[in-house]
Protein backbone atom coordinates (compact mmCIF):
# COMPACT_ATOMS: atom_id res chain seq x y z
CA UNK A 1 0.00 0.00 0.00
CA UNK A 2 1.38 3.38 -0.80
CA UNK A 3 1.87 5.74 1.16
CA UNK A 4 -0.91 7.99 -0.68
CA UNK A 5 -3.25 5.28 -0.02
CA UNK A 6 -2.66 4.86 3.73
CA UNK A 7 -3.00 8.20 4.33
CA UNK A 8 -6.46 8.29 2.43
CA UNK A 9 -7.52 5.44 4.38
CA UNK A 10 -6.60 7.38 7.49
CA UNK A 11 -8.81 9.87 6.75
CA UNK A 12 -11.63 8.09 5.93
CA UNK A 13 -11.62 5.42 8.80
CA UNK A 14 -11.63 9.27 10.76
CA UNK A 15 -15.11 9.81 9.00
CA UNK A 16 -16.36 6.59 9.32
CA UNK A 17 -16.05 7.05 13.25
CA UNK A 18 -18.87 9.48 13.13
CA UNK A 19 -20.48 8.76 9.70
CA UNK A 20 -22.27 5.59 8.94
CA UNK A 21 -21.08 5.13 5.50
CA UNK A 22 -23.86 2.32 4.59
CA UNK A 23 -26.61 4.17 5.82
CA UNK A 24 -24.97 7.01 3.45
CA UNK A 25 -24.56 4.85 0.40
CA UNK A 26 -28.35 3.57 0.76
CA UNK A 27 -29.28 7.27 0.87
CA UNK A 28 -27.23 7.95 -2.62
CA UNK A 29 -27.99 4.77 -3.64
CA UNK A 30 -24.14 4.57 -4.06
CA UNK A 31 -23.74 7.06 -6.31
CA UNK A 32 -20.35 8.44 -5.78
CA UNK A 33 -21.13 11.75 -7.00
CA UNK A 34 -24.18 12.32 -4.85
CA UNK A 35 -22.04 10.88 -1.89
CA UNK A 36 -19.07 13.27 -2.37
CA UNK A 37 -21.44 16.29 -2.64
CA UNK A 38 -23.35 15.38 0.40
CA UNK A 39 -19.88 14.86 2.37
CA UNK A 40 -19.00 18.39 1.18
CA UNK A 41 -22.03 19.96 1.82
CA UNK A 42 -22.41 18.59 5.35
CA UNK A 43 -18.81 19.23 6.63
CA UNK A 44 -19.70 23.01 5.44
CA UNK A 45 -22.89 23.20 7.50
CA UNK A 46 -21.40 21.36 10.26
CA UNK A 47 -18.88 24.06 10.11
CA UNK A 48 -20.84 27.31 9.30
CA UNK A 49 -22.91 25.84 12.75
CA UNK A 50 -19.92 25.85 15.05
CA UNK A 51 -19.46 29.55 13.82
CA UNK A 52 -22.65 30.85 14.29
CA UNK A 53 -24.13 31.54 17.64
CA UNK A 54 -27.91 32.13 17.86
CA UNK A 55 -28.82 35.08 19.96
CA UNK A 56 -32.19 33.19 21.08
CA UNK A 57 -33.36 30.01 22.01
CA UNK A 58 -35.97 29.80 19.06
CA UNK A 59 -32.79 30.74 16.74
CA UNK A 60 -30.96 27.86 18.59
CA UNK A 61 -33.75 25.43 18.19
CA UNK A 62 -34.19 25.74 14.96
CA UNK A 63 -30.56 25.77 13.91
CA UNK A 64 -30.37 22.58 15.94
CA UNK A 65 -33.16 20.91 14.44
CA UNK A 66 -31.74 21.84 10.90
CA UNK A 67 -28.41 20.22 12.01
CA UNK A 68 -30.01 17.27 13.57
CA UNK A 69 -31.81 16.36 10.26
CA UNK A 70 -28.82 16.68 8.25
CA UNK A 71 -26.84 14.53 10.30
CA UNK A 72 -29.21 11.90 9.93
CA UNK A 73 -29.63 12.00 6.44
CA UNK A 74 -25.97 11.07 6.00
CA UNK A 75 -25.31 8.91 9.15
CA UNK A 76 -24.02 11.04 11.78
CA UNK A 77 -26.04 9.34 14.02
CA UNK A 78 -24.01 10.46 17.12
CA UNK A 79 -24.21 14.28 16.31
CA UNK A 80 -27.81 13.89 15.70
CA UNK A 81 -28.39 12.92 18.73
CA UNK A 82 -26.61 15.21 20.77
CA UNK A 83 -28.27 17.97 19.14
CA UNK A 84 -31.75 16.29 19.65
CA UNK A 85 -30.81 16.19 23.15
CA UNK A 86 -29.92 19.59 23.80
CA UNK A 87 -33.09 21.05 21.10
CA UNK A 88 -35.83 18.80 23.29
CA UNK A 89 -34.04 20.62 26.93
CA UNK A 90 -34.51 24.01 25.50
CA UNK A 91 -38.15 23.02 24.16
CA UNK A 92 -38.90 22.10 28.27
CA UNK A 93 -36.53 24.80 29.40
CA UNK A 94 -34.08 22.60 31.32
CA UNK A 95 -32.19 23.86 34.20
CA UNK A 96 -28.37 25.40 33.10
CA UNK A 97 -26.57 22.06 34.75
CA UNK A 98 -28.70 20.26 32.06
CA UNK A 99 -28.24 22.41 28.91
CA UNK A 100 -24.32 23.14 29.98
CA UNK A 101 -23.73 18.84 29.52
CA UNK A 102 -25.74 18.68 26.59
CA UNK A 103 -23.91 21.93 25.10
CA UNK A 104 -20.90 20.27 26.07
CA UNK A 105 -21.53 16.83 24.42
CA UNK A 106 -22.65 18.54 21.25
CA UNK A 107 -19.42 20.24 21.05
CA UNK A 108 -17.51 17.40 21.60
CA UNK A 109 -19.16 15.49 18.83
CA UNK A 110 -18.92 18.80 16.53
CA UNK A 111 -15.33 19.17 17.37
CA UNK A 112 -14.55 15.49 16.56
CA UNK A 113 -16.42 15.78 12.66
CA UNK A 114 -14.67 19.47 12.61
CA UNK A 115 -11.20 17.45 12.59
CA UNK A 116 -12.80 14.80 10.51
CA UNK A 117 -14.14 16.57 7.79
CA UNK A 118 -11.28 18.88 7.38
CA UNK A 119 -9.28 15.99 6.74
CA UNK A 120 -11.39 14.60 4.30
CA UNK A 121 -11.73 17.47 2.86
CA UNK A 122 -8.35 18.00 1.94
CA UNK A 123 -8.00 14.17 0.64
CA UNK A 124 -10.76 14.86 -1.49
CA UNK A 125 -9.09 17.93 -2.43
CA UNK A 126 -11.74 20.59 -1.30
Amino acid sequence: MTARARHEKHHVAALADHIDFGHLERYTMGEPVLTQELLRSFCEETLAFMRSRPGDVVAERRALHRLKGSARAIGAFPLADAAEWLEKLLEVEAGPDDLREARAELQEQLEALKEACQAWKEMAGY
